[in-house]
């Protein structure tokens, strides 16, 4: 299974590239794994106890691991900047201190972990024990997660082993990624305004009434042609110029295309949040019940 695991998550990558897509795609199949270990694992009874703590020790930390993995990368992902490179330096930076930081937090355990030390196995990857808190006259450390999932398939620890694995793979990740960053000499795409003059002229006036800013010079709102000028600097309109616009102003359907494609978006988030009855056909009562 691991191995197929490990095949499978390559496959993933070579069809999808960008890591918000690879993550994204490979956490379904990863729960899927998961729960085929889960059902494996509650079939089989193991013959000693060193088969159970090398089941909770090692194999299931290598899937949650993964799992845990490829979630953190989404989370990442989704809050990277991704039209600035000096800010996204600074993030995947700021990210890696964080790991860092983790790994002290919880260095006893850590160290545990790497150094593949065993006195405590007996406690820490075996689901019945009689003090989950103590061990030897020794206070340890509980996770809260072990009261989250079934009991039969979780021992306390098990699952910060699998997030220590999960989060040095995610240090080697963010580490290429800040490389890629430092060596490239492409600048980010710049935003284009792709809609007609008439539109720019609406989307102007638009930010004019809903969101006009701040004329730092003057601590009064902006004018019309500072606010057209600041958008331009955004939007990079080919050939624009404030006079020009102005003459073609009002010629734009911009507000009705926005308020048509927000109607369609309203729609599908109704159709979406409408309720869904789970009951079967032959569950629901009739006429006669």
């Amino acid at each position: 299974m691991l191995q197929e695991i490990t095949e499978q998550l390559l496959k993933i990558r070579l069809d999808k590239p960008n890591p918000e897509h690879w993550s994204q795609a490979s956490v379904p199949y990863l729960q899927q794994c998961l729960e085929r270990l889960y059902q494996a694992m509650i079939k089989y009874t193991f013959a000693k106890r060193t088969e159970e703590i090398h089941f909770f020790k090692d194999i299931k930390p290598a899937v949650m691991a993964q799992l845990i993995f490829m979630c953190e990368v989404h989370n990442k992902e989704i809050h990277r900047p991704s039209r600035n490179i000096d800010k996204a330096t600074r993030y995947l930076a700021d990210e890696l201190v964080k790991i860092d930081g983790f790994f002290t937090r919880n260095k006893i355990l850590y160290d545990y972990y790497k150094e593949k030390l065993d006195v405590s196995d007996i406690i820490f990857f075996v689901r019945n024990v009689k003090d989950r808190f103590n061990f030897r006259d020794l206070p340890i450390e509980v996770d809260p997660v072990y009261y989250y999932g079934p009991k039969d398939f979780s021992t306390g620890l098990d699952f910060m082993f699998a997030k220590f694995s999960a989060y040095e793979m995610l240090r080697d990740h963010l580490e290429i990624e800040l490389e890629a960053l430092q060596i490239t000499d492409v600048p980010p795409d710049e935003l284009k305004f792709t809609g007609s003059p008439a539109d720019f002229v609406q989307l102007v006036e638009i930010f004019g009434v809903q969101v006009r800013p701040v004329d730092p010079d003057t601590g009064e709102p902006m004018t019309e042609q500072k606010l057209f000028e600041l958008l331009k600097q955004t939007f990079n309109p080919n050939g624009l110029d404030f006079n020009t616009l102005k003459l073609i102003s009002g010629n734009s359907d911009l507000i009705e295309r926005m308020s048509e494609a927000m109607k369609r978006k309203y729609k599908q988030w109704e159709d979406d949040e409408r309720d869904i009855d789970y009951r079967k056909d032959e569950d629901v009562p009739g006429d006669g019940d």
